[in-house]
């Protein structure tokens, strides 16, 4: 059975949302990460505005234009292209340089690859909900 237009969208977004979600409960007052919680802050609004194009009930070819010049699509595009976590990472690093104690140095490091894979999980929907929309 074929999907309509409209289900994949849904379904990008929800997985998207749902990567979303996760990353920002990870993140949630945790001062070193709040640069990359405010991204994904950012990318939930995002989503949430697609969703709410989503919901108007258009046709598809109006609907795929529609999302298509929505700003999310942009906002979602620049979001992607930033790399938040490289940036965090460099830092924990030359902080962890400092660090004599052992335990210390690898919970940062636990800490910083955790942090990693969740947000390239992020990035992984992010970019398949990109690809749809080039597809």
């Amino acid at each position: 059975m074929r999907q309509t237009i409209k289900a994949k969208h849904e379904l990008r977004l929800y997985e998207l949302k749902k990567a979303v979600n996760d990353f920002l409960e990870f993140t949630e007052n945790l001062t070193l990460l709040q640069a990359v919680n405010e991204k994904a802050q950012e990318m939930a609004q995002a989503v949430d505005m697609l969703q709410q194009l989503l919901q108007q009930g258009s046709a598809a070819n109006k609907l795929v234009k529609a999302i298509n010049a929505s700003e999310a699509v942009t906002l979602l595009d620049e979001i992607v292209d930033v790399d938040a976590v490289g940036e965090l990472e460099a830092y924990m690093l030359s902080a962890a340089e400092g660090i004599e104690d052992a335990e210390v140095t690898q919970f940062l490091t636990e800490v910083m690859d955790k942090v990693e894979r969740k947000y390239n999980l992020l990035l992984e929907k992010a970019h398949a909900y990109n690809a749809l929309l080039k597809g």
